[in-house]
């Protein structure tokens, strides 16, 4: 179970390579309390490790979301963690379309106007570009 004093049950999954088990416990944990955000993040990191990145996109997202009246997570590391997906995201779409994958990080600057990966967001759609040899 989530322990109240240290680490959450997902969390320790994650850190002892669960990554199965980790989405489970932080799923049950979301049914629990849809209030906070830490358990979405916990999900997110796992499928993030499972290279599921649409999926800890869609938690990440959800998470920041709820911290606005939360106001409880460490937004900076948040922040990496939901560029970090998005990228992902985006090198897997930019096998068959580079539109979409610009779509995905074009994401970065809605969610978090005043993240610290908006000129990383910017440039990535030409890097990807050039790495599939596109124009």
């Amino acid at each position: 179970m989530a322990g109240r004093y240290g680490m959450s049950f997902a969390a320790k999954m994650i850190e002892q390579g669960k990554y199965a088990e980790a989405i489970e416990e932080a799923t049950r944990a979301v049914a629990r309390d849809e209030e906070d955000p830490v358990p979405l993040v916990e999900r997110a990191s796992a499928y993030a490790w499972l290279e599921r990145y649409p999926e800890a996109v869609e938690d990440l997202e959800a998470a920041i979301a709820l911290d606005e009246s939360a106001g409880v997570l460490e937004i900076d590391v948040v922040d990496d963690a939901y560029f970090s997906a998005l990228l992902g995201t985006a090198k897997a779409e930019a096998r068959t379309s580079q539109e979409v994958a610009g779509q995905t990080l074009a994401r970065y600057q809605t969610v978090l106007p005043a993240g610290r990966h908006l000129a990383d967001a910017t440039a990535w759609p030409d890097r990807l570009r050039t790495a599939s040899g596109g124009t």
